[in-house]
């Protein structure tokens, strides 16, 4: 169940935790970090996912992924919902919902490297 932050009640946002994953290319799944209530909120997406892509104790499967970000990186950008990066996570975010019932955050990014090869003359 998703649902795109557009209005901010009066208070400000929902108090939740938020999950920013770090996709590259086109694959399904991308390297995950996880973030406490307060501990982002005014922070630059930006930098929320430069924490992601410097996290330590990575597992040999996120190690592999954290390597194809790499490549993408080189040369390529980072898209969120179809456009550059800007802003917060909270301007990226869309709520998401556990089986459980329970609610976070959540911000997908994509590593992408345009496609090589040359223009049709």
């Amino acid at each position: 169940m998703e649902q795109k932050i557009v209005e901010k009640r009066e208070t400000g946002p929902e108090l939740l935790p938020l999950v920013v994953e770090l996709i590259p290319g086109q694959a399904a799944e991308g390297l995950i970090n996880i973030y406490e209530v307060g501990s982002f909120e005014k922070k630059p997406l930006r930098e929320l996912i430069e924490n992601t892509l410097n996290k330590k104790d990575l597992t040999i499967e996120e190690r592999l992924i954290l390597e194809d970000i790499k490549k993408q990186l080189d040369g390529g950008i980072l898209l969120c919902g179809g456009s550059l990066i800007h802003g917060t996570a909270l301007d990226h975010a869309v709520i998401q919902e556990t089986e459980k019932g329970e609610k976070y955050y959540y911000v997908a990014v994509r590593a992408i490297k345009p496609q090589e090869g040359g223009f049709l003359s």
